[in-house]
């Protein structure tokens, strides 16, 4: 995408837009008692969202464990519909529900992935200068997501979404099934006018892992005003439009070409010969291996291959194993993340087959 490229349309060709819209109704806007803010928290939990308490004037995180770095361990609680239904009935009771991004409970359903990216078109605070140059004109995070829109030739990326007190809006999205999950961003500071992922433009924030977002139906106390679900009941968290993603993520190199492409001729003695024709075949195993028979294929490859790996190491070194297989998955359709998982844990198996442990 041309980053100085200037866009222009008539409003007979103008995209719509959130302003264009009919509001919703909805009573998930209106203040909450602690009842109905323990629902909300529990409602997202059981939709695989892990939550924490939030204060309700600067919605700060009133519990800790939850960053970027956290562990399994430290997460688990924020999952835990026990957990979250005393922490709002006692300590909690009328804190604002912060929604974890980049999180999903141990109970969440496939269909969520690998939990939320959530987009925060902000508007600018009181007196704030509002920006020049390439964004002249935007006076708030909708105006700056609206010229990305028109840039990418895209239309408005729909999804659920909820008005903030300030007037801004959140648009939720799931994450990436493959490769790095978004991170966190702010629409402030850095250079402005040629963003670095993930980082998109002023005004917008970026919630990924190790962030988090106050839900619809809570309250600000700081400004009178709820979090209000704006979208349809029925529209829920949809994947990131393709040219969004682009944005939210640094550009990686393309991938190398599948190994099958390249084949090793025998060679060495009769143990690594045969260990190089082992590899071959499994390599070309995975690559033509039919849909729904790709990952038990590949997990079959690794374990295999570990198991001769003593018999050979100079021909079957882990790290070229697996950096074999993961080019023949990729050939073959199987996300990045999801192959490496199986590689490893099919080589973990095939290291206990060929010490005599148990498979």
């Amino acid at each position: 995408m041309n980053e100085n490229a200037q866009i222009s349309a008539t409003a007979a060709t103008e995209l719509p837009t959130p302003r264009q819209r009919p509001q919703v109704p909805h009573l998930d806007g209106r203040p909450n008692a602690t009842e109905a803010q323990r629902a909300v928290a529990l409602t997202w939990v059981r939709r695989g969202i892990p939550v924490v308490p939030c204060g309700r004037t600067d919605k700060a995180a009133m519990a800790a464990g939850f960053g970027k770095n956290a562990t399994a361990e430290q997460l688990e609680r924020f999952g835990d519909p026990e957990w979250v239904a005393r922490a709002w009935s006692t300590k909690y009771a009328r804190a604002h529900v912060g929604l974890l991004t980049g999180r999903v409970t141990q109970a969440a359903p496939a269909e969520l992935g690998r939990g939320l990216v959530v987009i925060d078109l902000d508007m600018p605070k009181a007196g704030a200068e509002l920006p020049g140059g390439r964004w002249a004109g935007c006076a708030g995070g909708t105006d700056v997501l609206e010229r990305l829109v028109r840039e990418a030739g895209a239309e408005w990326p729909d999804t659920y979404t909820v008005l903030t007190p300030s007037g801004g809006m959140h648009l939720y999205y799931r994450q990436p099934e493959d490769g790095p999950l978004i991170g966190c961003a702010t629409g402030a500071g850095g250079d402005l006018e040629h963003p670095r992922p993930p980082h998109i433009g002023p005004m917008v924030d970026v919630r990924g892992i190790g962030g988090y977002v106050i839900a619809a139906g809570s309250h600000s106390a700081a400004q009178g005003r709820p979090y209000a679900r704006e979208s349809p009941p029925d529209l829920l968290p949809q994947p990131l439009p393709a040219w969004l993603l682009e944005l939210l993520r640094p550009a990686t190199a393309p991938a190398p070409a599948p190994r099958p492409a390249v084949r090793i001729l025998p060679t060495g003695d009769r143990a690594e010969r045969y260990a190089t024709a082992a590899l071959n075949g499994e390599v070309d195993g995975v690559t033509t291996a039919p849909e729904g028979e790709r990952n038990r294929r590949l997990f079959a490859a690794a374990r295999r291959l570990a198991e001769l790996a003593p018999t050979a190491p100079a021909v079957l070194d882990q790290a070229v194993v697996h950096d074999d297989l993961a080019a023949a998955a990729r050939a073959a359709g199987i996300g990045e993340q999801e192959a490496l998982r199986t590689i490893r844990s099919g080589w973990t198996a095939g290291q206990r087959g060929a010490m005599g442990g148990a498979a």
